[in-house]
């Protein structure tokens, strides 16, 4: 998935329908989620180039679709809250917007109760791009490491 088509999406879906006021709620809620998706899918892709590289054929195809695909939720936000100090401030940064972004998503996909409005959905949507932005400038080096943090569970010894 391309992350920068899941960030316009998000924008289309604050930007008021014309003649009306403002987006429905319902709208606010799926561009808070797609946001966080947009991370989501930005750290997979990053993943699997990094480990794998661009496919070649048939095998390292298979290969890049598992790294990919095996990026996980909770485990990607709990593994990247760890050895902060190894990284970039933009990799610190796009850790803490991914799980602030992920909370937020929690909320916005499963509480009812939660209410937004277009400016907060405008805030989420401005963090995830702009630390999606940051760290895919980040070395191949680091983006390397944060694969290797963001999927493999650390053991306890």
């Amino acid at each position: 998935m391309n992350w920068e088509a899941l960030i316009a999406s998000s924008r289309v879906l604050v930007a008021p329908p014309p003649p009306s006021g403002g987006p429905a709620e319902e709208a606010l809620r799926r561009a808070i989620s797609t946001a966080y998706y947009a991370m989501f899918h930005a750290l997979a892709t990053s993943n699997a180039n990094c480990v794998v590289g661009i496919p070649q054929n048939q095998l390292s195809e298979h290969a890049w679709d598992r790294i990919y695909r095996g990026l996980e939720h909770g485990l990607a936000k709990a593994q990247l809250q760890q050895d902060q100090h190894i990284f970039s401030p933009e990799t610190r940064q796009f850790a803490k917007a991914f799980a602030q972004l992920q909370e937020v998503r929690h909320r916005a996909d499963y509480d009812h109760a939660q209410t937004f409005d277009v400016d907060l959905a405008n805030t989420w949507i401005d963090r995830a791009e702009e630390a999606i932005r940051g760290f895919t400038q980040v070395s191949v080096e680091e983006r390397r490491a944060v694969a290797v943090q963001s999927l493999i569970r650390r053991r306890r010894n």
